[in-house]
C-alpha cells in the first residue's frame, strides 16, 4: 500500500489517492466525458499500477501523472486524456514562472500571489534579492505582534501565524513591510490636522514628508483654513485651501516610500467652505493634485437643503461670518456632474460619520478620514487594519457557513491588530501617544462577493443584503465582545473615561474594531476577491511568462461550469472560458445555465444602487467606515450618480466614492464589450478662477499621473475600494 509520494522538490509528503480522482475528474468534467463514478474507477486502477511498480520504493509526482494520461488513453477517453496533458503543461508553465521569480513557494502560493508577495512584502538584501520566503515572511509579523503578548507569547504566534497560512486573515501589507524592520510601522495611514496659520500649515507638510517617507498615507480637512482672498495678519491676502493642497501634493510627488509605493492623501473640504467651487474643480485636469483623493464634507443639513432646494450659506471658518449664498442644489449638482465626469470628489457625509463616534460628547466630533475613507479618525490618530477571508468560510457540512470558525478567527484578529498598536513604531511622538489612547483598529473583511459565489447568492438581492448584515453583525460582535475581554485583561483604552462606553458600562479595549478596509493588495496574497466589491472579471489573460500569458479564471465560476457543462456537451467548458475572457462576463454567453448568470456576476453586471445598498448593509456593523466604489456604465447620467449619491447618504453610509466606466482621460480598465460611445457632457463645468501654477509641475516627473497604467509595470488598472490597484504587480495609489 502506498503511503508516501515525493514533490518536485525533493519532499516527500503523505500520499492521497483522492487527489488522482480528483484531478481525472476535473479534466473529465472539462469535456463531458466521464464523471465522479469512473474517475473512482480509473483512480483505483492507477494506484494498482503504482503499487505494482514501485514496490517499497515511494514513488514521485510525474511518475504517477504519466500513469493517469496512460490509463486515460487506454480506457478510451482521448478528449480527457488531451485536456490532462495540457493541464500538466499549464502547470509546468506556471512552475516555471515561479522559478523565474527566484522565490521558493512553501505555502502553495498561486503565481500573482507569490509575485506580489515578492514585489511587495518579502525582505530583500541591499542588491533587491529577495531573502526570506512567504512562510518565513508569516513567521515574522507573527512573532513581532506576539512578542507584545506576557503570557502565552509563543502560542499567541503559532495562532497568528496559522490563520495568516491558512490565508483566513492577512493584515494590512504595512505589517509585512514593518515587521522586525528598522522601520518598525505596522500602520497604514494617518489623520493630521491643519490649522489657520502659515506655520501650522507648513509644520503639517513637514509632518507629511516623515509620514510619506515612512510608507504612510494622510487626510486632512482644509475647512479650517481662511477662504482665499481672506484679509491675513501683516497685510496681502490668503492663497486659499486649494493652493495650500498643491504644497501638500508637491511633497507627496516628491517623497518616495522605501521604493515600494508612492503616498496618498485625502482632502476634504465641508460644504459650507467659500471656496468649495474651486475645490471640487481642482482635479479636472488630469494630473493636477493627483496625489490627492478629495471629498465634500457634507452635513444633514446641506444634504436636506439639497433635496428641498434651498439656498446654502458659505460661512468664512475665520470669524463665522456669511459670506454668500448659493442654491444647495445647485452646488450638489456641480459636485455630480464632475463625479461623473472625473469621478472626484466624492462625498463624506459628516453626520453620518459621528452617529455611532464613542467619543463625540467627550473629544468632539471627526472631520477628517485616512486616504480611502474607512477610518475616521481625530488628528494623529492612526488606523491599524487586516482582513478576513470570507470565501475560507463556506462548509457544506455546516449549513453554508462556518459560524464557530469564523468566530474564533474574528477573535484572533482583534487580539492581533490590538497587539499591533502596541508593536508598531510610528513617526511623530503624536502619532503614538493618540494610537495608544485611542487604540482604533479595524477588522475587516476581504472574499465577499466569492462567498456569494459558492452559496449561490445572487449579490444584486435582497438575499445577499440581509446576508451582509448577518455576517457582519456576527463579525462585529465577536470583536467587541474579544476587545471587551482584552480590556479585563489588559486594561481599557485611555479615553474611555467619558466615552459613551462608559455610560452604558461596557468595557473595551479599543475606541473602534471594525473597518471595511481596501484589500486590493493584500486580496490578491489571499487569492480572494476584494472587500466587499463584486468580481471585477470572471476570466482574463495575465502576461507572467511570455506573450501567450496565463489565463486566470475565477476557480468558483470555472467548478460551476464544470458540473454544469458535463454531462453531454463535450468541450463546452473551454469554449465558454474563451469567450468569458473577451468581456469578463458570462451574461451574452450562449448556452450557460440561467442559474450561472444569475449567481456569477460581475462588477458592471450590477446596478449602482445595489453597491449602495451592498455598503450599507456592512456599514450598519461597522464601527469605523467602509470604503467601496460604486461602478456605473459608460452611459450612466448625471442623474444616476446624484441618485446613489442621495441614496448612501439616506442609507447611513458614512462616505461614497464613485466611478464611472472610462471617465478618466485613459481607461482604468475595461472590457471589449464596454469599449462604446460615452454619453456626451451636459454642459460647462466651473473652473477656478485663478489660474496659477501649480507646486507639482515643478515636480512633473515625479508625479503619478492618472493615466489608467501601472507606474512601475505597465498594466492596466482595476479602480475599487476608492483605490487604483495594479492585479499584476499589486501596486496600489492608496496606502493599504
Amino acid at each position: 500500500m502506498i503511503k508516501q509520494i515525493k514533490k518536485r522538490d525533493g519532499r516527500v509528503v503523505a500520499f492521497e489517492a483522492d487527489k488522482i480522482s480528483r484531478v481525472i475528474l476535473l479534466a473529465g468534467e472539462a469535456t463531458g466525458e466521464l464523471g465522479k463514478k469512473e474517475a473512482n474507477r480509473l483512480s483505483g486502477i492507477v494506484v494498482s499500477i503504482i503499487e505494482k511498480a514501485n514496490g517499497r520504493h515511494v514513488p514521485e509526482v510525474e511518475q504517477v501523472q504519466d500513469i493517469v494520461e496512460q490509463v486515460l488513453m487506454a480506457a478510451g477517453h482521448y478528449e480527457t486524456a488531451k485536456a490532462f496533458i495540457l493541464y500538466r503543461e499549464r502547470h509546468a508553465k506556471e512552475r516555471v514562472a515561479k522559478q523565474m521569480m527566484g522565490v521558493a513557494d512553501d505555502v502553495g502560493m498561486s503565481i500573482n500571489a507569490l509575485k506580489v508577495m515578492a514585489r511587495r512584502y518579502l525582505l530583500k538584501d541591499g542588491q533587491g534579492r529577495v531573502i526570506e520566503t512567504p512562510k518565513q515572511a508569516f513567521e515574522r509579523v507573527a512573532e513581532v505582534v506576539a512578542r507584545v503578548e506576557k503570557k502565552n507569547r509563543r502560542g499567541w504566534q503559532e495562532k497568528f501565524e496559522e490563520v495568516m497560512l491558512r490565508k483566513e486573515f492577512i493584515p494590512a501589507g504595512c505589517y509585512f513591510r514593518g515587521a522586525g524592520t528598522k522601520n518598525g510601522m505596522l500602520s497604514n495611514c494617518f489623520v493630521l490636522p491643519v490649522e489657520d496659520s502659515i506655520e501650522r500649515i507648513f509644520e503639517a507638510v513637514k509632518w507629511t514628508a516623515q509620514i510619506h517617507a515612512a510608507g504612510g498615507g494622510t487626510g486632512y480637512n482644509f475647512s479650517h483654513l481662511r477662504p482665499k482672498g481672506d484679509k491675513v495678519d501683516g497685510g496681502g491676502l490668503a492663497s486659499g485651501p486649494v493652493n495650500f493642497m498643491r504644497a501638500f501634493d508637491a511633497e507627496t510627488s516628491i517623497v518616495m516610500q522605501g521604493g515600494t509605493h508612492r503616498g496618498a492623501n485625502m482632502g476634504i473640504l465641508n460644504a459650507d467652505h467659500p471656496d468649495i467651487l474651486e475645490f471640487i474643480t481642482c482635479k479636472t485636469q488630469e494630473g493636477e493634485i493627483a496625489n490627492f483623493n478629495i471629498s465634500v464634507g457634507a452635513t444633514d443639513a446641506f444634504m436636506e437643503a439639497v433635496v428641498k432646494d434651498r439656498p446654502w450659506n458659505l460661512i468664512n471658518p475665520r470669524d463665522g461670518q456669511l459670506v454668500t449664498r448659493m442654491s444647495a442644489k445647485k452646488l450638489f449638482g456641480q459636485v455630480v456632474q464632475l463625479a461623473w465626469k472625473t469621478g472626484d470628489p466624492g462625498m463624506i457625509f459628516l453626520d453620518n460619520l459621528n452617529k455611532d463616534n464613542p467619543l463625540l460628547k467627550s473629544q468632539g466630533p471627526i472631520d477628517s478620514t485616512n486616504v480611502c475613507g474607512e477610518v475616521p479618525l481625530y488628528p494623529f490618530e492612526p488606523c491599524n487594519l487586516g482582513s478576513i477571508n470570507l470565501a475560507k468560510f463556506v462548509r457544506e457540512a455546516k449549513n453554508g457557513i462556518d459560524w464557530e470558525r469564523l468566530e474564533r478567527v474574528a477573535r484572533l484578529a482583534t487580539r492581533f491588530l490590538d497587539d499591533g498598536v502596541d508593536a508598531s513604531k510610528f513617526p511623530l511622538k503624536q502619532i503614538t501617544e493618540a494610537a495608544r489612547t485611542n487604540r482604533r483598529i479595524g477588522v475587516g473583511v476581504m472574499g465577499w462577493a466569492e462567498m456569494l459565489y459558492q452559496l449561490k447568492v445572487r449579490y444584486d438581492s435582497e438575499e445577499a443584503v440581509k446576508l451582509a448584515r448577518k455576517v457582519m453583525g456576527f463579525i462585529q460582535k465577536a470583536c467587541h465582545d474579544e476587545s471587551g475581554k482584552l480590556a479585563r485583561e489588559k486594561g481599557v483604552f485611555s479615553n474611555f473615561k467619558g466615552s459613551e462606553f462608559e455610560r452604558r458600562g461596557k468595557k473595551m479595549r479599543n475606541v473602534a474594531v471594525t473597518t471595511i478596509a481596501p484589500t486590493g493588495t493584500i486580496s490578491m496574497v489571499a487569492d480572494c476577491s476584494s472587500g466587499i466589491e463584486p468580481v471585477f472579471a470572471l476570466s482574463y489573460v495575465k502576461n507572467v511568462v511570455d506573450e501567450a500569458g496565463l489565463t486566470y479564471t475565477n476557480a468558483y465560476f470555472e467548478q460551476a461550469l464544470m458540473e454544469s457543462l458535463s454531462n453531454g456537451k463535450k468541450g463546452r467548458v473551454g469554449e465558454v472560458l474563451r469567450e468569458v475572457v473577451e468581456s469578463g462576463s458570462v451574461q451574452e454567453v450562449t448556452g450557460v445555465p440561467r442559474w450561472i448568470k444569475e449567481v456569477f456576476l460581475v462588477a458592471y453586471d450590477i446596478a449602482p444602487e445595489w453597491h449602495v445598498k451592498m455598503q450599507a448593509a456592512f456599514q450598519e456593523f461597522t464601527d469605523n467606515a467602509v470604503s467601496k466604489t460604486i461602478n456605473f456604465s459608460v452611459n450612466a447620467t448625471v442623474e444616476d450618480i446624484e441618485k446613489a449619491y442621495v441614496l448612501a447618504w439616506k442609507l447611513g453610509c458614512k462616505g461614497i466614492t464613485v466611478y464611472r466606466d472610462q471617465s478618466k482621460a485613459v481607461q482604468i480598465l475595461s472590457t471589449k464589450s464596454s469599449s462604446v460611445n460615452a454619453t456626451e457632457d451636459r454642459g460647462p463645468i466651473i473652473q477656478s478662477k485663478l489660474q496659477l501654477e501649480p507646486l507639482s509641475a515643478r515636480a512633473a516627473t515625479a508625479v503619478v499621473q492618472e493615466t489608467g497604467m501601472c507606474p512601475e509595470c505597465g498594466a492596466k488598472l482595476i479602480f475599487s475600494e476608492g483605490c487604483a490597484t495594479c492585479s499584476s504587480c499589486g501596486y496600489s495609489h492608496c496606502a493599504i
